[in-house]
């Protein structure tokens, strides 16, 4: 058995042989590499149904290549895999599966974990989804005065939040019907009350979209909208309240009817939620058939991620390129910058799915690890981003590896279109091949910059859901060569725990009392000052 099998992959044979390969190409330049390699377009690329992953313009040669699949073959990729869509355990740290994968297969894909058929609990409540979209859409579910509803307010945080957010905006050109839909997520009173502002009491709907139904935020939330509910003359909070959640009896004494509450389970994590019933508001906006349609794309992908080879599986090379920048060049982030508009919400998505899933210091065998986890993920849409910090990627000092995603079709406007795809194309080029200007520095691109290009035709709901689901297994990849576990978050519950200690001090107003460091005392006393009554 390798060291790496053990969980530290940095002392394994392999990884130390990467780290002497790092040392023998690090100064070597990606044009250097095209020049000798002529055909690297070809031999480094990926496709997978209307996905082409071009990852030629990174610093990796055939020896590269081998080096990582050792690495990806030393940390048991595949076995991890299949244990994973097989319903092993794989969340270890809370002693559960992680079946996300299983909400978009096929109704024959039957899966048995411990005695329960989980395809049938998915369809169950996908079944019930439709029927509830087209009544909604048909006009028969109404309000407490008889009125149809209009607006959907769906009410969440995290992944109950930014799945749904992301692919309703993403998807704005498949839009069906005249509901709209509007998001909370904050704790700041601003933002649902901005939101209530533009909505009618008689015609609105709230989503809340809670796996505990405890949520802070989310509850908080969802009591300003009751009491909304309830100035504006409701007198029937039950028709204009909808839970997605595990915890029945928590939702059902919040108000909410039990036709009208729709489920998910424990296996499900947030920030995987969008395909469950957390995406009732995705369905809404789009119709159940083209939600149906994004989850066969994402299908799509974990038949590949499955069966493919790892030399030609799209997450696996993604998760060894991840690696290879983050632990061996020291790059500290990684950037996502989609040329396609309706993509403006995916770097935000991913920064959650990334840092909060890789985000650890601990191995799954509760140890520290010696080796550098998640990157910081950040980005924004092409070609805006040119004019903000694109500056900084062509002539800055940190090393970024960036991902461009880019659509090649449009039939709206071709010639725009045009060039929008010759700007992404320029940038990836000039900054892999950079510029040599020996008379004036400041006109010097140094390039050498990595950089994975993701294309397709059009942002079809088929292809969001492949790019997500493809992100997804990235990530899970990335946690299986640093051996930590992707599926918890225990990183959010300290601030959690203060915060509620912190509040029930400021309701009573008689002063700071507990044990605080100076400066966290200071802001109590000036918050209590400020709101004297």
């Amino acid at each position: 058995m390798t060291e790496s099998k053990t969980g530290k992959p940095e002392r394994a044979d392999i990884w130390q042989q990467l780290k002497a390969h790092h040392a023998q190409i690090t100064d070597v330049h990606l044009r250097d590499l095209f020049e000798r390699e002529p055909e690297r377009s070809d031999k480094y690329c990926i496709r997978i149904g209307d996905l082409l992953i071009d990852y030629s313009k990174h610093k990796i040669t055939e020896e590269t290549l081998s080096l990582l699949l050792s690495l990806a073959d030393a940390c048991e990729i595949k076995e991890k895999t299949s244990a994973m869509f097989s319903g092993e355990k794989v969340n270890t740290s809370e002693n559960s599966p992680a079946l996300h994968p299983m909400l978009r297969a096929p109704s024959t894909d039957n899966l048995e974990v411990e005695g329960t058929n989980i395809s049938q609990l998915v369809y169950s409540q996908l079944s019930r989804i439709r029927e509830f979209v087209q009544s909604l859409h048909a006009g028969y579910i109404c309000g407490a005065s008889g009125m149809p509803i209009k607006t959907v307010i769906n009410i969440g945080i995290g992944g109950s939040d930014l799945g749904p957010r992301l692919v309703i905006d993403a998807l704005a050109s498949h839009k069906v019907g005249d509901i709209d839909i509007e998001f909370v997520s904050n704790l700041d009173p601003n933002d649902i009350a901005g939101v209530l502002e533009r909505c009618n009491a008689d015609t609105s709907l709230f989503i809340v979209a809670s796996k505990s139904f405890t949520t802070l935020e989310t509850r908080a939330n969802a009591d300003a909208a009751k009491n909304w509910l309830k100035e504006n003359g409701c007198t029937d909070l039950s028709r204009h309240i909808v839970a997605v959640t595990t915890n029945q009896d928590a939702a059902l004494e919040f108000g909410a009817r039990d036709d009208y509450i729709f489920y998910f389970w424990d296996w499900v994590g947030g920030r995987y939620s969008l395909w469950s019933s957390v995406g009732l508001a995705i369905a809404i906006a789009i119709g159940m058939d083209n939600f149906e349609e994004m989850l066969a794309g994402a299908h799509t992908i974990d038949t590949h991620f499955r069966s493919q080879p790892a030399q030609q599986n799209g997450p696996v090379i993604l998760g060894l390129l991840s690696i290879w920048y983050n632990n061996f060049f020291e790059a500290e982030s990684h950037a996502v910058i989609p040329y396609d508009q309706y993509l403006r919400l995916l770097p935000e998505y991913l920064s959650q799915l990334v840092m909060e899933s890789n985000g650890k210091s601990v191995s799954r065998q509760g140890e520290a690890i010696q080796h550098r986890s998640s990157p910081i993920v950040w980005g924004g849409i092409g070609t805006n981003v040119q004019h903000t910090f694109f500056q900084m990627l062509h002539q800055g000092t940190h090393l970024v590896p960036i991902d461009f995603l880019l659509p090649l079709k449009n039939e709206t406007n071709p010639e725009q279109h045009m060039n929008l795809v010759s700007n992404c194309l320029a940038q990836s080029e000039a900054l892999m091949l950079g510029q040599t200007d020996n008379t004036d520095p400041k006109r010097h691109f140094p390039g050498n910059t990595p950089s994975t290009t993701i294309a397709y035709s059009t942002l079809s709901a088929n292809v969001l859901g492949m790019l997500i689901a493809l992100y997804e297994h990235k990530t899970f990849v990335e946690a299986m060569l640093w051996d930590i576990n992707p599926f918890d978050q225990w990183g959010v519950e300290l601030g959690k725990k203060l915060a509620q200690n912190l509040s029930q001090e400021l309701a009573e107003n008689k002063g700071v009392k507990g044990e605080h460091d100076a400066s966290t005392a200071l802001l109590m006393n000036e918050y209590l000052k400020r709101n004297q009554p």
